[in-house]
Parts: C-alpha cells; sequence; structure tokens
C-alpha cells in the first residue's frame, strides 16, 4: 500500500449537496404526511458540516475573536491546541454547535480540551445486534454509528444487545438477577464496555451465547440465513425483560440510568419493551420514561401463534395481549394461512410513545402501502410515523488516509476532483487481479445478500437477458440463498468475461466498490440502505429502484440512476421489473461509453451528496424528536461542571446550567435561535 498519494493533493470537492438532499438531513423530522420546513434550507451546507466548518475556521485562525478567546484559555491553562483536534465528525459537531448557540466552544480541565453542551438526555437503545460486536445487517450498523453521535452532542447513552460471543472488551459487571419466564426464573447477568463515550451493556445467558457460539455473523436468529431459532419468541421476550433489568438496576459511571431516561427499542426482538413499561407505569417505576419504536424493516414482525398463558410468560395483563393479536399468516404473504397470531412489532407500534424508522420515504410507505406496512400501516399512522435518514460515518472515505489504509485501496486517497484518475487505476488493478480482460463498457458491482428483498434474483434474470450485447462488466459481493448462489455461478460460467462472482468480502470491498463506475441495488424494498451511500462517497454511482431510502439519497439522472418502476413486492419473477432493470443498466452503459463528461459530473454530484450522510445530522434530528417528546433534561440533575470526553478526539464536554440569556449568531451560514449559558456570564 502507497503511503501517500497522487491523488490526495489537489483542490477538494467545493459542491453543494441537492437542496432535496439538505432538506430531509436538515431541520427537525416530521410525521410521515405532514409538511416539513427546515432551518437550514438556505445553507449549502448540512447542520453537521456547517456546524463542524465553524468549528475548523476557527481552528484555522479564521475568526480573530475566537481565536484570541482560546488563545487566552490555552495559555492560561499552560497548554496548546493539539494537533488531533477533530475537523469532521461528531466532536467537531459538538463544539461548533457550541459555538452557533453562543455558548463557549473550548477551554480546558486536567488538560484536555472541553467544550459546553445546553442539554443532556439519557438515551438507551435496545437492539438484538450492534456492530462491531454482532451485526447481520443495516441495524447492527445503526447501532454503531447513531449513539456514538448522539454521546458526543453530549447526551448519556447506553445500548443493551445480547452476548453472543465472548467479546473481549465487555467485562463482568457483577450484577445477577433473575426475571420469571413461563412459572420459572430465569438468570439475568450483564457484561459491560464503555467506548466512544458510549456504555454497551451485553445480557449475558445460554440462550444467546451457545446457541450462537460465536457466529455472529450468521446464527443471531438461526442455524442458516432464512431459517428461526424454533424458541425465538421465548429469547427475545427474556432479553426485553432484562433490558428492563439493566435500565433500573444497573449502576454505570456510580449511577443507573432509571426511569429519567428515552428508550428507543429496535425491530420486534425489542418492541414488548415499551409494552412491558407501559404495563408497569402504574408502580412509578417509569413515570418519567418516554419510549419510541424505531423499525429497520417492517417485513421481520415477529409473529408467532398464540398460545394460552403467554400473558403469564410476559408479566402483562391479558388485555395486553389481546391488543397485538390480529388474523395473520404466520410468515408473511398474502396468500398464507391466516392463523390467531401474536405480532411482537404490533407492540411496539402500538405503546411507543412514537414510531420511528430509517428514511421519510419508508415512514410514508408503512403508513400508506399495505404491502411496504405489511398489515400494520395502522399502528404505523397511529405511532406518527418519522423518518429519520440512517448515516455513514465521516471516516468513511477515500480522502481519508487510514480508511484508504485498511480497504487496501492501491491509489491511495482521492477527492473528488481526482476521482476519475484513482478510480480508472482500482478498476484497472482489480481486473487484472481477477482475470477480467479490458472493457470500454462500465464495470458494475452488487454488494449485498443474495435474496429476494434485495431484487437479486430480478437482476439475475436482467443480466441473462442483456449480457451477451451490451459492453459492461458485473462483479457480485455477497452469499444468501443456496439457489440464488448456484445460478450466480451458472451465469459466471456462461459470461467469464463479463461475469464475476467474489462471495464474501471483507473490508477490501471498499476498493472494488470505489473502482466501479455503478453499484446495483434494484431492491424490491429498501427501508434505507448502506450501499449507495457509501458508494456515492467513493464516487460510485448507484443503480437502484425508487423506492423507501433509495429514493430519498439517489436523484435520477444527478448523481445515480432510477429504474423506470419500482420492483413487484411478490417473491416471483416478474416480467416487467426485470424489464425494468435491464433498461436502467443498457441506460447506464450508454451512458457511460457516450457521455464520459455527464459521468464525471455525476460523480462529483454523488460525492457531494453523501457527505451529507452523516450520524451527525441523523442524531440532531433524534435529538430534536427527543425534545418534542418532553424527554427529561437531566442536566441539573447532576454535579456542575461535569466533564465528559468526546469520542476518540480528546475534547471533552463541559456541562454548565442553562441561563436564560437569547442569542443570534450567524455561523457557518446557520443562523439559528440558542441559549447562552452560565458558563459565559460566569466569564470562565
Amino acid at each position: 500500500m502507497p503511503t501517500t498519494s497522487k491523488y490526495a493533493g489537489a483542490a477538494t470537492m467545493t459542491q453543494a449537496a441537492p437542496r432535496t438532499v439538505l432538506n430531509i438531513v436538515s431541520g427537525k423530522p416530521v410525521a410521515a404526511g405532514e409538511v416539513a420546513s427546515s432551518a437550514y434550507t438556505t445553507s449549502s451546507v448540512g447542520p453537521a458540516r456547517g456546524y463542524a466548518k465553524a468549528w475548523t475556521v476557527l481552528l484555522s485562525g479564521g475568526e480573530a475573536s475566537w481565536s484570541d478567546f482560546i488563545a487566552s484559555l490555552l495559555e492560561a491553562a499552560g497548554a496548546v491546541l493539539p494537533s488531533s483536534a477533530p475537523k469532521i465528525g461528531p466532536p467537531a459537531v459538538a463544539v461548533g454547535r457550541a459555538m452557533a448557540e453562543g455558548r463557549p466552544a473550548v477551554s480546558m480541565a486536567n488538560g484536555k480540551m472541553v467544550t459546553t453542551i445546553s442539554k443532556k438526555y439519557q438515551i438507551v437503545f435496545v437492539t438484538s445486534e450492534v456492530a462491531p460486536f454482532s451485526k447481520t445487517g443495516g441495524l447492527g450498523e445503526a447501532m454503531d454509528g447513531l449513539p456514538i453521535a448522539l454521546a458526543a452532542l453530549g447526551h448519556r447513552c447506553m445500548v443493551i444487545s445480547p452476548r453472543y460471543d465472548q467479546y473481549k472488551e465487555a467485562w463482568d459487571t457483577g450484577y445477577w438477577s433473575s426475571v420469571p419466564m413461563g412459572g420459572k426464573n430465569e438468570s439475568v447477568h450483564f457484561f459491560h464496555t464503555y467506548k466512544q463515550k458510549v456504555d454497551y451493556v451485553f445480557v449475558d445467558h445460554p440462550t444467546f451465547l451457545e446457541r450462537v457460539n460465536g457466529l455472529t455473523g450468521a446464527k443471531l436468529y438461526g442455524p442458516e440465513w432464512g431459517q428461526d431459532f424454533a424458541d425465538n419468541q421465548a429469547r427475545f421476550a427474556y432479553f426485553c425483560k432484562a433490558a428492563l433489568k439493566a435500565i433500573q438496576e444497573l449502576p454505570l459511571g456510580g449511577a443507573v440510568y432509571g426511569g429519567d431516561c428515552m428508550v428507543v427499542c429496535n425491530d420486534w426482538h425489542s418492541a414488548l419493551v415499551p409494552m412491558l413499561i407501559h404495563a408497569e407505569k402504574p408502580t412509578g417505576n417509569w413515570t418519567n420514561t418516554k419510549s419510541a419504536f424505531l423499525c429497520h424493516n417492517a417485513v421481520f414482525q415477529g409473529r408467532f401463534v398464540r398460545e394460552e398463558g403467554l400473558a403469564s410468560v410476559f408479566g402483562v395483563p391479558e388485555r395486553y395481549i389481546d391488543s397485538i393479536t390480529f388474523k395473520m399468516p404466520l410468515r408473511i404473504g398474502k396468500y398464507n394461512e391466516k392463523k390467531s397470531c401474536i405480532n411482537t412489532m404490533a407492540a411496539g407500534l402500538r405503546y411507543a410513545d412514537r414510531a420511528l424508522t430509517v428514511s421519510p420515504s419508508y415512514a410514508v410507505e408503512c403508513c400508506t402501502d399495505p404491502e411496504k406496512g405489511v398489515e400494520l400501516e395502522d399502528l404505523f399512522t397511529l405511532g406518527k410515523c418519522t423518518g429519520i435518514l440512517n448515516g455513514v460515518k465521516e471516516g468513511v472515505s477515500p480522502s481519508d488516509k487510514n480508511f484508504v489504509t485498511k480497504t487496501m485501496m492501491t491509489c491511495g486517497a482521492f477527492t473528488a476532483a481526482t476521482a476519475p484518475e484513482a478510480k480508472a487505476e482500482l478498476k484497472a488493478t482489480y481486473r487484472a487481479q481477477n482475470n477480467l480482460p479490458e472493457s470500454t463498457g462500465p464495470l458494475m458491482c452488487f454488494i449485498g445478500r443474495l435474496d429476494a428483498q434485495k431484487g437479486y434474483d430480478l437482476l439475475l434474470e436482467a443480466l441473462v437477458e442483456i449480457l451477451e450485447d451490451t459492453e459492461m462488466q458485473v462483479v457480485i459481493v455477497g452469499s444468501g440463498r443456496a439457489d440464488l448462489v448456484a445460478q450466480t455461478k451458472a451465469v459466471e460460467k456462461k459470461y467469464p468475461s463479463k461475469f464475476f462472482y467474489a462471495g464474501w468480502m471483507g473490508p477490501e470491498r471498499y476498493a472494488l466498490l470505489a473502482g466501479c463506475d455503478y453499484t446495483l441495488l434494484p431492491s424490491r424494498w429498501e427501508p434505507c440502505g448502506l450501499v449507495q451511500m457509501e458508494a456515492m462517497r467513493m464516487g460510485t454511482l448507484p443503480i437502484v429502484a425508487p423506492t423507501g431510502g433509495l429514493k430519498d439519497t439517489v436523484e435520477d439522472g444527478l448523481n445515480g440512476l432510477w429504474t423506470d418502476k419500482e420492483m413487484s413486492v411478490e417473491a416471483v419473477i416478474d416480467e416487467e421489473s426485470v424489464q425494468s432493470i435491464a433498461n436502467a443498466l443498457k441506460r447506464a452503459s450508454k451512458l457511460f461509453i457516450q457521455e464520459p463528461e455527464k459521468v464525471k459530473a455525476m460523480t462529483r454530484a454523488a460525492m457531494a451528496a453523501s457527505a451529507e450522510f452523516t450520524w451527525s445530522n441523523a442524531a440532531l434530528q433524534y435529538e430534536a424528536v427527543f425534545e418534542e417528546l418532553g424527554v427529561k433534561d437531566v442536566e441539573f440533575a447532576l454535579t456542575w461542571p461535569r466533564r465528559v470526553s468526546v469520542a476518540g478526539s480528546g475534547v471533552t464536554r463541559v456541562q454548565g446550567y442553562r441561563g436564560s440569556n437569547s442569542t443570534r449568531l450567524r455561523i457557518a451560514g446557520l443562523m439559528v435561535g440558542a441559549r447562552v449559558t452560565d458558563l459565559v456570564a460566569m466569564g470562565l
């Protein structure tokens, strides 16, 4: 790997993201069907980048008054501004926001830089998976990025997840208790680690650790993809009960989280938590608790045959069980037999204070489209389902030298200005390494599960129709259904110079993604999607079906291409869907060959848009929803001042009491109403 890059020193990207993107990532999110208004739509950047830009200007000495103020603080402390001070990501956003709100941006405490915050929530995420400890898809990624970004804004964050493996970072808490499950008490035991200012709590029980046996990439929910463990209902009902124990009883950093918190439950595996909290509120345990149900995929609902005695197992009155009982097929599909069944996801939607999902368009689909809401659209509407776009970590970037080294990009770091040359080098390298001949057509890739949701069966049919007569090459990365893997290998055998099956790939897949001209996402449904946002970071244009988060992140002809229709959600080969994909692929090939300057412009636009798809922007929007719900601000309950390190930055936040003074400042194009903290009044 090169230690320097001939592409890194060129002028960086200055192109603004499209207005539609800025509208999605800015301002307070609203429920599906409501009209949004944004305080940031007049800016050329989203709020997170605007805040970070303000801090970067300060670091460079561009704001003399702020620079002098910081210099005096550092001099008084006998310290200097560290060269490692963050310029992007959640820490920079936290400092920039303090500036924009008229609060002290930085000071020194115990030799560390600190910044102020104006509110502090206790936020608990309950989830069946969290990267890097456990992950099967987007849920695990989201539970990695979002809590870290919220913690950087000053909030106390905890993630509760099963202990599927003997995670070396996690230590035994020494906490032991039990919860009743079906006439017997099951032990509750927690492991814990503290990383990037987030508490990670792992529920230790044989039903997770012994079942999965370390194979966290494949066996969280069943012995193989598409198969569930027979006792999943009991496993995750127990998990939900154990999570409540962690919130109320597990002391971390000297204090339990307790009831003064915001509990965010993710997908059906933790959907019983809002119902259990609701049932226990008369006891006084959860008086100040607010809850949200965050849906990452409405297809997986946790449907189980209703059995006698379930109310006793869950520990709730019978009326709660009645409220989540439906006449539905156990397996999704309108032709399957309907039975009286428990719908676990319905518990989250019915009893949480707000329903959330991972993109604005998917929120609308879940509320209005029976095929996307999968028979629960009325409950999504009842919960005022609100979509907040997922993000990608700022470090996932071809301009980041550490990322480039980790992903084995042989071209070194590159920017939007040098993307065409760098991508051409990566493409040539990949072709040479995998015996693919040179081609005048584009190189495309599919990265993901080989299954029906991703539209992979439709994609294969379309490729078989057009590969022989269309100048293009396709690389497939991923695993999935055995029949689709077999079909993939058959296509590779038939078209060895145009089609390559790479199987599973680790971090080096980003080098392939960066070397490709297009990436393929013809999904039947896609709540948010991650690959298209990562591809756009690399300057690779997504070809997508216009659904869910794909529609929110990709604009046809501007930073990617759409198929001319949505894909049929039926798990059969629909000829119209196949033809739509084939047309999009031929359009992409023609565009690449005949209009190279157009493709370069689209590449720059894709990289500009993807810079706004960050967890920092998402965290600001989640924070706005939590504030609307009336989550208790715990800043007054803790001793002042509080110092909390910001993730991986050497920057610390000092929490001061909020004052009543009001100011409005314009910094980096942002005009916001702000409060000046008492730290300013005290002259600290």
